[in-house]
């Protein structure tokens, strides 16, 4: 889909004009930041103040997430099909309400695809690296803010709610990305939750859902799944360009799910439901973490095929981020994790009155 307010331009001459954009707004960028550091050496701020360690790794991780969206963000097909290639197909099966805000979107990006794209990658690198390398709390918070506002946006107008109404699996990156990386973000902008343990239930309870969720959308049947859709899915995503290491397990799977569709969807749904049941009641438990973790992995690679391969990937998909949600929560909870005979403690933390 063309810009409405240009005549279609050939990609060399697009693509040029974008990473000229690019290249101006990061010299914007890195002069506007070596002047406020000045400024801020000039006038003696507070000194940085520290997050609790676990929440500085949090930090840290979903720093690195935007950091790499920023990245993906400038990838040449971006500027050339992403409206065609990304936004658009997300209208598939939406209900009206919510088509017509992913058409805003539209609207607004077909303007000029050019310009809406390097703004896009440097807020969201800018986001990466405010997190990444910020020590002071009003840099970070401010980041986190500004996360949470983009990633609202993005779920909305550019991920369609993560396609939960549109027969979105958890295999394909349902509820979003983008939302998980807006829990993490208000997760962090509650310190004291960290530092004293009380962040611990949301994030029992948010895992509890967010497989609970997985199992519905696996057993929903307009979806499709126990038929021929999976199948079919994986399939689409094993022809994406990428190593032939990485792809030739996806072609088996897709194999195997040809063969036998409702035995494989059955399992996928019991292994979601049964991870739901285990964090609503055995959340403490080192087989429902390290359950999680291994299908978490599995999940994000026959599934999700790493979300950044093929030139068309905004970022890295659910898998990333909800790894990070659960690789903190064994310290957040006061785990204790048994590996083989040994055992790996984490002090429990220290609940202030």
């Amino acid at each position: 889909m063309p810009p409405m307010n240009m005549a279609p331009l050939p990609d060399p001459i697009a693509l040029a004009m974008f990473y000229r954009l690019i290249l101006e707004i990061g010299a914007a960028a890195a002069l506007a930041t070596a002047l406020g550091y000045l400024w801020l050496r000039r006038h003696r701020q507070a000194p940085a103040e520290s997050l609790p360690p676990l929440a500085e790794r949090v930090s840290w991780a979903l720093g690195a997430l935007w950091l790499l969206d920023g990245l993906l963000q400038m990838q040449p097909l971006m500027v050339t099909h992403f409206i065609g290639g990304f936004l658009a197909p997300l209208l598939d099966g939406e209900p009206s309400w919510l088509q017509a805000i992913v058409r805003v979107g539209i609207d607004l990006w077909s303007i000029n695809p050019i310009v809406w794209n390097a703004l896009a990658a440097w807020l969201q690198a800018g986001i990466g690296v405010a997190l990444l390398f910020s020590r002071r709390p009003v840099i970070r918070r401010t980041a986190l803010w500004v996360s949470i506002g983009w990633s609202a946006m993005v779920w909305l107008a550019g991920e369609a709610m993560g396609g939960v109404f549109a027969g979105g699996s958890w295999l394909s990156g349902s509820p979003g990305s983008v939302l998980l990386y807006g829990l993490l973000a208000g997760a962090l902008l509650w310190e004291e939750g960290w530092q004293d343990g009380r962040l611990s239930p949301y994030f029992r309870w948010g895992l509890a859902a967010y497989f609970g969720l997985a199992a519905v959308l696996q057993a929903w049947p307009a979806s499709g799944f126990w038929g021929t859709s999976l199948a079919k899915f994986v399939q689409s995503m094993a022809e994406m360009p990428q190593p032939a290491v990485l792809s030739a397990p996806l072609y088996a799977w897709a194999a195997a799910l040809t063969a036998h569709p409702a035995i494989w969807n059955g399992a996928i749904t019991s292994v979601a439901a049964a991870l739901c049941l285990l964090w609503a009641v055995r959340p403490h438990r080192p087989v429902t973490f390290w359950a999680s973790v291994a299908t978490s992995l599995a999940v994000w690679y026959f599934g999700q095929d790493f979300g950044v391969l093929g030139g068309m990937g905004t970022d890295p998909n659910t898998g990333a981020p909800l790894l990070v949600g659960l690789l903190a929560y064994p310290a957040l909870a006061g785990l204790r994790l048994r590996v083989g005979a040994s055992q790996t403690t984490v002090p429990t933390p220290r609940m202030t009155p």
